[in-house]
């Protein structure tokens, strides 16, 4: 993915270098924004895709030529806000790409966690669901190394690969956190005739993309046919000027299969193999079948967590030593963990919760608002929210902890898994899938181990949002609970007084209090920090 850091950064110029750099067959997959002054190099008009002398960027001439005069093929997509692509779409499309093309480049003038369409995605969320490494176009302006360290926030709350390319001439800027994998002249549009020879010298040879390695070049004797596969096409023709005329694209020949009788051979030996380890074993096993006696050692547990950042705190689980009588070694081994048992429904299998598409509209709705305004005041917060959680993931776990979630919450988590550096009024970050089943699995254990009242945890609450101190916000699946929204915290239980009747009123809330800055529920009002952090102050 090519993505500028501001306005003043050309996607255009830095897109035809990458592209001249390239000696493979390339295809430039651009987003437009339907929105006026979206693209730095123009207007963000343009053709449905298709092919280079369609791009109409709004570039000057020579820009254009540049481009397409260095790629192979172009679409352009329009992603404004009633567009109905969404990231599943433009997947898809890049897929379709790269089955006909060695490198496929994805680029837009929008800024990495700028809204698209109408489901509200960013290039971030693209680049992310890609697993694409990204390239981020800087120019050289006095906010370069602010633009940019923002920008790498984004990639690394996604865990994603970037590096720098710098559009422009003068110093490098002071602060960059990282050094720069290339630097363009700001002329090198106006000079067309050389720009495709000097374009490798400009990045780093990383950036460098090759053919395929299944091809290989071998000397081809004059007046002799390409050698060809069967059922495949010629090798396709090199873009590399620098190429000697009486050399020609060979693919490498097809390597030897195993047929499938050698394998089921080898299967069979095996199987027999161990058929007589078993029958020797059991004759040489003694009579008295073994004991063994299992005990319980006090230690302490941790809450199951990833390695990216969170501001949930480990919540430890102690457990004393006893003593069980001995168990024959083949006892059989319990299906679920006692932490997930203690929480299991005698009601039959469970059926995920799958939303309504009034529902998943109304979630996504509210959480456009909140994305676009963290995206123009705060936009660390906007950088943290995570990418959206599969629906089998969010049905596997419902499934798992023996507990269907409310529909407006899976809408939610189809929207984003979670967050870092975003809390919900006052202090309460949105949990990941991971963190929502940890944080049930430790008060069922604590169920287990000793019985509590109902109003401290019941099984069928489910915490969708962390204190960080063991607290947490959480919706009441009980009969006629409804999935409204409470408060637990381990010293004083659940309390659901002043919290709204539903994770959508929730998030509904928010968005109001941000747009308005009147204070939450009259008690919590936005503010941002000086690194762009959405935060609650107590009124």
């Amino acid at each position: 993915m090519v993505a500028p850091t501001s306005s003043g950064a050309s996607w255009a110029l830095a897109t035809a270098a990458l592209c001249a750099a390239s000696t493979a067959r390339t295809a430039v997959l651009r987003i437009v924004d339907d929105s006026p002054g979206d693209d730095p190099d123009g207007s963000p008009g343009g053709s449905p895709g298709g092919s280079p002398d369609d791009i109409s960027d709004g570039s000057p001439d020579d820009r254009r030529t540049l481009l397409r005069d260095s790629l192979v093929s172009h679409v352009e997509v329009r992603a404004g806000a009633a567009s109905p692509v969404g990231v599943d779409d433009l997947v898809g499309l890049v897929g379709a790409l790269s089955r006909t093309h060695g490198l496929v480049l994805v680029t837009g003038a929008p800024g990495l966690a700028v809204p698209l369409g109408r489901a509200g995605w960013t290039l971030a969320d693209l680049a992310w669901a890609l697993g694409a490494p990204v390239v981020l176009v800087a120019d050289l302006g006095p906010d370069a190394a602010n633009h940019t360290t923002l920008a790498l926030d984004v990639l690394a709350g996604r865990v994603l690969a970037g590096t720098i390319v710098a559009v422009g001439d003068g110093d490098e800027p002071a602060g960059l956190p990282v050094g720069l994998a290339g630097r363009i002249p700001a002329d090198a549009a106006d000079r067309p005739e050389e720009f495709r020879a000097a374009a490798p010298g400009w990045l780093d040879p990383l950036l460098h993309a090759t053919r395929r390695p299944t091809a290989t070049t071998a000397a081809a004797p004059p007046g002799a046919a390409p050698p060809t596969t069967p059922g495949s096409d010629p090798a396709e023709p090199s873009n590399d000027p620098a190429e000697p005329p009486g050399r020609r694209l060979v693919r490498a020949p097809a390597r030897r299969t195993v047929s499938g009788k050698r394998v089921l051979i080898v299967l069979l030996v095996v199987f027999l193999g161990s058929v007589l380890l078993l029958c020797g074993l059991n004759v040489v096993a003694p009579t008295n079948p073994a004991t063994v006696t299992r005990y319980r050692i006090g230690t302490t547990q941790v809450a199951p967590d990833d390695t990216r950042p969170s501001a949930r705190l480990p919540v430890p689980v102690t457990t004393w030593p006893t003593a069980r009588p001995p168990v024959p070694l083949r006892t059989p081994t319990p299906s679920r963990s006692p932490s997930v048992a203690a929480c299991a429904h005698p009601t039959g299998k469970v059926v995920p919760t799958v939303p309504d598409a009034a529902t998943r509209a109304r979630v996504d709705a509210a959480w456009l608002r909140i994305e676009r305004w963290l995206a123009r005041h705060a936009p660390r917060s906007r950088a943290g929210l995570r990418p959206p959680a599969a629906p089998a993931r969010i049905a596997a776990l419902q499934t798992r902890m023996s507990m269907p979630f409310p529909a407006d919450l899976v809408a939610s988590l189809r929207r984003h898994d979670g967050a870092d550096d975003f809390d919900l009024p006052p202090f309460y970050q949105p949990m990941r899938l991971d963190q929502i089943a940890a944080d049930m699995a430790v008060n069922c254990r604590v169920r287990a181990d000793a019985p509590v009242d109902e109003d401290w945890w019941h099984p069928s609450f489910v915490p969708f949002a962390s204190a960080g101190d063991g607290g947490s916000l959480l919706v009441d699946q009980r009969p006629g609970g409804h999935g409204r929204v409470g408060e637990f915290y381990p010293e004083d239980g659940t309390g659901f007084d002043g919290w709204p009747a539903s994770v959508a009123e929730l998030l509904n809330g928010v968005a109001r209090s941000l747009e308005t800055g009147e204070p939450y529920a009259g008690r919590y009002g936005p503010t941002v920090d000086a690194e762009g952090r959405l935060d609650w102050t107590i009124e």
